[in-house]
């Protein structure tokens, strides 16, 4: 059919589409986008369905009334410049919240960047250690004095250890320890590590030293260790540099 009688049409340039050519010619390139691309509107971040059921795209502003319509947007030149922006301003802001988050990382406090305390030892202070019993309910315990004249520290701690508690070197202490005392009482029971507890007091420069506390009775001391009671307390005198630590067994 020759078309080149048509309003406007050029010899040899072809002639002006109809509309039922137009139409045809817009079914199928509707058909060949449907067949070439899958719209997945759950894992497209851009699309979404209004109210009147129209399909909308939230990086372009734009409104599509089918499916054919937002996949044939998706591929056309205000689309794919609008996402390259936006891949430039993903990267500004992720490259800036990763210097933010450096910078907060390095102001905390950590072992790399705490400076280690070194002191010059001075040896290990005098104690005294005294079996107590109380009138009234007649229970047994002990009442232990740490003299620290030359404490570098404001105040001393301490803390009630399991063997399990303690560093390899000062298990194979305690264990010698031990065997010491079987010696010297002549006694052939056999005593376990963990028949013991072990009070560790620490006031620097002085070195650590630690009581052996026998671990047949339970210490009656409240289940929160920085509280004290009637049977379980300590007391730190600044004025003669003297800790007093005293509990007493259920």
């Amino acid at each position: 059919m020759d078309y080149s009688d048509r309003v406007n049409a050029k010899k040899g340039a072809g002639a002006i589409a109809g509309t039922e050519e137009t139409n045809v010619h817009t079914k199928k390139r509707i058909q060949d986008l449907l067949a070439t691309h899958v719209l997945d509107l759950d894992n497209d971040p851009y699309v979404f369905r209004n109210h009147l059921g129209f399909l909308e795209c939230k990086l372009c502003l734009t409104t599509h009334v089918s499916e054919s319509s937002y996949i044939s947007h998706l591929g056309g030149r205000k689309h794919q410049l609008n996402l390259e922006r936006r891949r430039i301003l993903d990267e500004k802001y992720n490259q800036r919240n990763l210097h933010q988050l450096q910078d907060k990382i390095s102001s905390l406090t950590s072992i790399n960047n705490v400076e280690k305390r070194s002191w010059k030892k001075i040896g290990k202070p005098q104690f005294k250690l005294t079996k107590i019993r109380d009138p009234d309910s007649l229970k047994v315990g002990l009442l232990i004095n740490v003299k620290l004249p030359k404490i570098g520290v404001e105040e001393p701690f301490f803390r009630i250890m399991s063997y399990y508690e303690l560093t390899s070197k000062n298990q194979i202490t305690c264990m010698n320890f031990i065997e010491k005392v079987k010696q010297a009482e002549e006694d052939d029971e056999e005593l376990e590590a963990n028949d013991y507890q072990y009070l560790v007091v620490s006031a620097e420069p002085y070195d650590n030293i630690a009581v052996v506390i026998p671990n047949t009775k339970e210490i009656d001391k409240p289940q929160d260790n920085t509280s004290m009671s009637d049977t379980y307390w300590w007391y730190w005198d600044r004025d003669t540099k003297e800790l007093f630590i005293q509990f007493m067994y259920k």
